[in-house]
């Protein structure tokens, strides 16, 4: 069976008083599985990462999202089993 992919898609810096960071500690909250990727070029605030979460550097190559989702995805899998 193939495996079920949730993403979503938020930047750091997105206007209004929540940021990437919170956004991904609330979606944790709902889904304690829920693969995390960071992908940033500038951030002024501390980085405050979910545990497990990637971190991608902008600018980043589409085949380094490709291997980090992959490699998340392998995880969760291997966790599910």
């Amino acid at each position: 069976m193939p495996a079920t992919v949730r993403r979503r898609a938020h930047g750091h810096s997105a206007p209004g008083s929540i940021d990437g960071w919170q956004i991904a500690e609330h979606c944790r909250k709902q889904d304690p599985e829920l693969p995390v990727i960071y992908a940033t070029g500038f951030y002024p605030v501390a980085a405050r990462p979910v545990p497990g979460s990637r971190s991608l550097q902008k600018p980043y190559h589409p085949d380094e999202v490709v291997r980090t989702v992959a490699e998340l995805c392998v995880g969760r899998r291997a966790q599910s089993d």
